[in-house]
């Protein structure tokens, strides 16, 4: 019996990490010819984010329904969020927060792997708060639980902890902390 139950809980966790949104080391990513020019011109540094229709090309690509390239893609965004100025901070807000209610299992599994600076996971938060913010139309109370209950029903049970230390992060930053 221990045996049995030993190989269920192995297989259980084979198939919890087997979709997970590993990045590859970026030299993978520069080498595929379906990973965007821009998004390598942009990690390359040939071009820096700014509210523009390539940038917003790149954070749009974290949609793809490529799995393989995925992540890089998350990255980019990642990135991006670290040095943005207030209008691309915002406008690349309501894209991750869009992203993180309707898919958020690959944001997620990415921003807390190994592979990736901690910090991206706060500035996910930072963005998506600031955005929230500045367009909700009701009570940020209200536009924060949505936005909350959205992700939540679209993540998997493994990465519900790790969403909601994001969410933790967005409730503080947009003083809800007691609400």
């Amino acid at each position: 019996m221990f045996k049995v139950s030993l190989s269920i809980l192995f297989w259980c966790s084979v198939v919890t990490t087997a979709d997970a949104q590993a990045l590859k080391p970026t030299v993978y990513y520069m080498g595929l010819p379906n990973v965007s020019q821009a998004a390598k011109d942009y990690h390359s540094g040939k071009m820096q984010a700014a509210d523009n229709a390539v940038t917003y090309s790149i954070a749009d690509s974290m949609s793809t329904e490529n799995k393989d390239t995925r992540p890089f893609y998350i990255f980019l965004v990642s990135k991006m969020l670290m040095k943005a100025d207030k209008k691309l901070l915002q406008h690349l807000g309501a894209m991750c927060r869009e992203y993180i209610q309707n898919s958020p299992d690959p944001a997620v599994e990415l921003l807390f792997s190994a592979s990736v600076k901690p910090e991206y996971k706060y500035q996910w938060a930072k963005a998506m708060s600031y955005d929230m913010d500045i367009t909700c139309e009701t009570t940020l109370k209200k536009c924060f639980r949505l936005s909350r209950a959205l992700a939540l029903e679209r993540c998997k049970e493994a990465n519900k902890p790790q969403l909601e230390i994001i969410y933790n992060e967005m409730r503080r930053l947009l003083n809800l902390e007691n609400h």
